[in-house]
């Protein structure tokens, strides 16, 4: 009898390990399928961010657009030039921002490599597309501001110190 239950106990201890190390690989299974499908993504999106027009409209919404138009009519009724980089950027960041709040993508991913540039970009923008909201009576970058509001308070030093980013002295 005694060997019985002994045995019976063993079986259900060897049936609860099973079943633990099947939960364990099925996770890493899912986290590697899931990473596979965004890989994609991610790689297309810092591919854009290294095209000259995206480098260009930075360089002109940090040095050259502030200040210059009317923030009360909103970004849509800008000259095609200024609406055409605000679009190129805003909108890239309002993507991610999507991607981010869905889950699809680490926020540290985002927030690692485009933490300054979310930030400053919201704060340039923030009274154009205030404007534009009140004016369409809609959520225009609602995702961007997440994400900028993000980046205030995680901001990219943080993330790489997360990761245990290694840094190198100057040479």
């Amino acid at each position: 009898m005694e060997s019985s239950l002994a045995l019976n106990v063993l079986v259900l201890l060897v049936s609860i390990a099973t079943l633990i190390t099947s939960l364990v690989v099925a996770r890493r299974q899912l986290r590697l399928a899931h990473n596979s499908n965004v890989l994609p993504i991610i790689i297309e999106m810092f591919k854009d961010t290294r095209e000259p027009e995206f480098s260009r409209s930075i360089e002109y919404l940090l040095s050259e657009f502030a200040g210059q138009y009317p923030q009360a009519d909103g970004y849509l009724s800008l000259p095609p030039e200024p609406k055409a980089h605000i679009r190129r950027v805003a909108l890239f960041l309002d993507d991610a921002g999507k991607l981010v709040a869905h889950g699809v993508v680490d926020e540290r991913i985002i927030l690692g490599s485009y933490a300054v540039l979310i930030a400053r970009t919201w704060e340039l923008l923030a009274p154009y597309v205030y404007s534009e909201r009140a004016r369409q009576g809609n959520f225009t970058m609602i995702y961007l501001e997440d994400l900028a509001a993000r980046a205030r308070t995680t901001p990219a030093p943080s993330v790489h110190a997360t990761l245990g980013l290694r840094r190198l002295p100057p040479i």
